[in-house]
């Protein structure tokens, strides 16, 4: 099946062919957090970014698992790269706005589309969503949401992909369609030299038109 990245997925794989992470084995948390110049904490408290005098941090609760940790990092780590601003101090929409762009980026970030492309899914579904689990280390709920965001997307190609193609298919018409249409046309055309009649000029345009040709600065012929 044909397949285009997202301006999403597409940032995502850039971002990881700079880390040098092409297979999800390859995938480190904190080779990427070190690359980014970021520091990661562990403390009993909600998951967090932080930012004191230029430098960011993660806080992630040391309470949950390996996996709730990386999908966690994945959400902070978008309110560093993309977000400004103290979400306290922020307009509910704006800051409601920013939890969903995190939330997304989460997705595709802990699961990268450009891996998943290269993946051969088992004919069970439930079967896809624990190799992605395993593969990706996060969670079966997390890689059941993601196993559906992928599939959207492979629809919403399809869908995309069926609908240019009937544009193309009305842009061409056929060699009756054709016919028909000279046939309108000609038949355009005995309506308009039938009808066709010379603009009734009033007087005073008859006039204007006389004081023109007479008017010195004409040229003669």
């Amino acid at each position: 099946m044909e397949f285009y990245l997202s301006h999403l997925e597409e940032y995502v794989k850039n971002m990881y062919l700079k880390f040098g992470f092409t297979e999800p084995y390859q995938i480190d948390m904190q080779r990427i957090a070190s690359s980014l110049n970021i520091w990661v904490h562990y403390e009993d408290v909600n998951s967090m970014m932080i930012k004191h005098d230029g430098m960011y941090s993660i806080i992630l609760n040391s309470r949950l698992s390996k996996e709730k940790q990386w999908e966690d990092f994945a959400h902070e780590l978008c309110h560093v790269l993309k977000h400004a601003g103290n979400q306290l101090n922020m307009n509910k929409m704006f800051r409601e706005l920013q939890e969903f762009q995190a939330n997304q980026f989460m997705y595709h970030f802990c699961v990268p589309t450009f891996m998943l492309l290269k993946l051969d899914f088992p004919e069970l579904r439930c079967h896809a969503v624990k190799m992605i689990a395993d593969l990706f280390n996060v969670t079966e709920e997390f890689a059941a949401k993601r196993m559906e965001l992928f599939e959207k997307r492979q629809i919403g190609i399809q869908f995309h992909k069926a609908w240019k193609t009937s544009l193309l298919e009305d842009a061409e018409p056929s060699a009756e369609r054709t016919i028909d249409q000279f046939d309108k046309a000609d038949e355009f055309t005995r309506f308009k030299r039938k009808n066709r009649h010379q603009y009734p000029f009033t007087k005073k345009a008859k006039k204007w038109i006389a004081a023109e040709k007479q008017a010195e600065y004409l040229l003669e012929k």
